[in-house]
C-alpha cells in the first residue's frame, strides 16, 4: 500500500450530528470542508491539516456503543497533534468538555484525553 497523502482519514458513525459537529468545530476548530446526503445519511467532512474527519449520521441513529478508553476492543480514540496544546485544552475546559485523562507530561510530548459529545475519547497531543 503507497499512502497517495501523508495523513489518514477516519470516519465517526453519529446519532447526534449537530452536536458533534459544533464539538468538532467550535471546540476543536475543525473546517467544515463539506456536508452531503450519502446513501448511508447525512454527512459533514471536516478538515484538520491534510485529513479528514467524516461525521455519518444514518437515516435511523445508532444506538449508543461503549464509553471510555479501555470500554472495548477496536479503534477507541482518536489523536489530534497540534501547536497550540494549551489553547486546545482551555477551550475543552471553557466548554466544560469531559477529560477522559487530564493533561499529562511523556518524555517530549503533552496529552489529555477528552470525551465529544457521544462520548468518543479525543486525544490532544502537543511536543
Amino acid at each position: 500500500m503507497i499512502p497517495a497523502k501523508a495523513s489518514i482519514d477516519v470516519g465517526l458513525v453519529v446519532s447526534d450530528l449537530e452536536a458533534m459537529r459544533r464539538f468538532y468545530t467550535e471546540v476543536l476548530s475543525l473546517a467544515v470542508l463539506a456536508e452531503r446526503e450519502t446513501g448511508w445519511g447525512a454527512m459533514v467532512e471536516l478538515g484538520f491539516g491534510e485529513g479528514i474527519v467524516r461525521l455519518l449520521r444514518p437515516p435511523e441513529p445508532p444506538p449508543p456503543g461503549p464509553v471510555g478508553l479501555t470500554a472495548s476492543a477496536g479503534i477507541r480514540y482518536l489523536t489530534f497533534e497540534v501547536a497550540d496544546f494549551d489553547e486546545a485544552v482551555e477551550a475543552c475546559r471553557a466548554q466544560r468538555v469531559p477529560f477522559e485523562v487530564e493533561v499529562l507530561a511523556i518524555r517530549q510530548i503533552r496529552i489529555a484525553m477528552v470525551r465529544d459529545p457521544e462520548g468518543n475519547v479525543v486525544e490532544l497531543l502537543g511536543r
